[in-house]
């Protein structure tokens, strides 16, 4: 005796088989009837009508003729019951057609993905078009390059799509572990360098709105607006609406325009994606493609990020000089960096310490970051702590590296090594506002990160965070997005020149990947949840770390 289970999914499965074949059929009979009209008009004949048309005039008599006979009514009834198994093939087939009205076509598809691609270059980033296209790379978006079936889905080939990305293969560059371009960038030098770097790009500035590059172009208050009507329509799927200002916004933007101009390039980029519905497949592979970057290249935009914005130069300042005041007498010193990114601050620490009179203490530097993606991750921490130990021992510091790349709530405080005879430093810079909060896990990964801090009994605990909020509501979320980051291309705009590679790279280094996660993507693919400054000093008092 046959299994119910298995009668049922045998069944099942002939029904999908049988349609397909209608299907099959109805494109056939519609294929040949296309071929035979011809014909028929050549030999001045009337082409004879379908089976389908034929249904429908039926079926009009029917209903006219209410009071006919019995025997008719069981006419209508069986013409009825035909009509109505018909009717759900028309409808799929007009829903398809209505469906395709809001895709491009395929040969628009084919020839956008060979020309809009992300470059790998970061100075030679440029803004296209559409955020669609540039996740089709070749074949690395399924969709796109496989032809539909119930065999593949968006989500498979979204997950294949994400491994691949995942195992991509990191080949070591032949990048110096010290040169005299790092010195430069990481060494303290004096009030005298930095003045003069200033004066360097005022002077750049001069010539460049002499002639006429900084020419102003009106309405850039229209391009706000365009700019949150756009997100508005994003938020209720409005595709026919946001596609319209998407366009208008693409048409008054430029990345190489004022700040507000290009700023619009970016979120243009982001919105669409999200309207697209791949907004964390963009963030993903933009993220990925930063692992390629070598080193100089972060370096460069860092370097035009202190000469130009005075904020992270303030912070380094203030951390050092407090790091320095609480180990005056120590002999031991151990400084637990969480969110090192690539360890810009302690060079010119270990250049501090090496001028002690005492003689510089034991200088231990833990270095705590998220796993990059690909089959090293923890292949950045293990870069910075080379170039540490050059600049330890060209200055004559005794010197120990540790690098765990893991998430921060997962970590134990036996991993850090803690000695007694230690004095003890914890410093985040922008670091804990990538950690989840109590909105995506009830014991919020954040207060555990803060409740390790309070276990570990640093001397000082110096956290650097920005003073905003982002709301879980998109359009509200958005407006604070454009309100944070209109302020920080307009302090861009107004100190580096628009022609300068080095303003391109601090932009797309620092800048656009914040902007594209905020913006494009949603739930817990969002990377940064900032709070302001009472939310921070809430949260360290229940830690007992004020």
């Amino acid at each position: 005796m046959m299994d119910p289970t298995l009668d049922y999914i045998s069944r099942y499965l002939l029904e999908e088989e049988i349609e397909e074949l209608n299907i099959n059929a109805h494109k056939d009979e519609a294929a040949l009837q296309d071929i035979e009209k011809p014909f028929y008009e050549i030999l001045g004949q009337k082409y004879p009508p379908t089976p389908n048309e034929q249904l429908v005039c039926s079926s009009q008599l029917e209903s006219d003729l209410s009071s006919s006979s019995s025997s008719s009514l069981k006419s209508e009834s069986s013409n009825n019951d035909t009509l109505v198994g018909s009717l759900p093939v028309m409808e799929f087939h007009k829903g398809i057609e209505e469906g395709m009205k809001f895709l491009p076509t395929i040969n628009n598809l084919a020839t956008d993905c060979k020309e809009k691609i992300i470059s790998a270059d970061p100075s030679e980033v440029k803004y296209e078009n559409s955020a669609w296209y540039k996740l089709a790379e070749k074949d690395d978006f399924g969709m796109m390059s496989r032809p539909r079936s119930r065999k593949y889905s968006i989500g498979r080939d979204l997950d294949i799509l994400e491994g691949r990305n995942s195992k991509i293969s990191m080949v070591d560059s032949e990048e110096p572990v010290r040169d005299d371009v790092y010195d430069e960038v990481l060494l303290d030098h004096g009030d005298h360098w930095l003045k003069g770097e200033i004066w360097s790009l005022r002077e750049a500035l001069q010539l460049e709105a002499s002639s006429g590059v900084r020419k102003e172009i009106q309405g850039d208050h229209e391009l706000y607006t365009l700019l949150i009507h756009c997100s508005e329509a994003v938020a209720i799927y409005d595709q026919q609406r946001a596609r319209e200002l998407l366009n208008k916004i693409r048409i008054k933007s430029s990345p190489d325009g004022n700040g507000i101009q290009r700023l619009a390039c970016v979120l243009a980029d982001a919105l669409e994606a999200r309207l697209a519905g791949v907004g964390s497949e963009y963030f993903r592979r933009l993220i990925a493609k930063r692992v390629k970057f070598p080193y100089t290249y972060f370096l460069k935009g860092y370097h035009m990020f202190i000469r130009a914005v005075p904020l992270i130069r303030v912070y380094l300042c203030f951390s050092n000089r407090n790091i320095l005041n609480v180990t005056r007498n120590a002999r031991k010193v151990h400084v637990i960096d969480l969110g090192t990114k690539l360890g810009f601050q302690w060079p010119s620490l270990i250049q501090a310490i090496s001028k002690r009179e005492a003689g510089p203490p034991k200088l231990r530097i833990t270095c705590i970051d998220l796993p990059e993606p690909g089959f090293h991750p923890a292949k950045r921490i293990e870069n910075v702590g080379q170039r540490l130990r050059e600049y330890a021992r060209s200055f004559n510091v005794p010197f120990e590296y540790k690098g765990i790349a893991s998430q921060w709530e997962s970590i134990h405080i036996e991993e850090l090594t803690i000695n007694d005879d230690e004095v003890v430093i914890v410093s985040s810079l922008s670091g804990l506002s990538r950690v989840k909060d109590e909105t995506f896990s009830m014991d919020s990964p954040r207060d555990r990160v803060l409740q390790l801090v309070r276990q570990i009994r640093p001397q000082i605990f110096i956290q650097a965070e920005p003073n905003r909020s982002y709301s879980s509501f998109f359009p509200t979320r958005f407006r604070q997005v454009l309100s944070t980051y209109a302020a920080c291309y307009d302090l861009v705009d107004s100190t580096i020149p628009r022609k300068d590679k080095e303003r391109k790279l601090l932009e797309n280094v620092y800048f656009v990947p914040a902007i594209i996660n905020s913006v494009a993507c949603e739930g817990s693919d969002l990377k940064e949840k900032p709070e302001t400054l009472k939310q921070w000093q809430r949260r360290n008092l229940r830690a007992c770390l004020i």
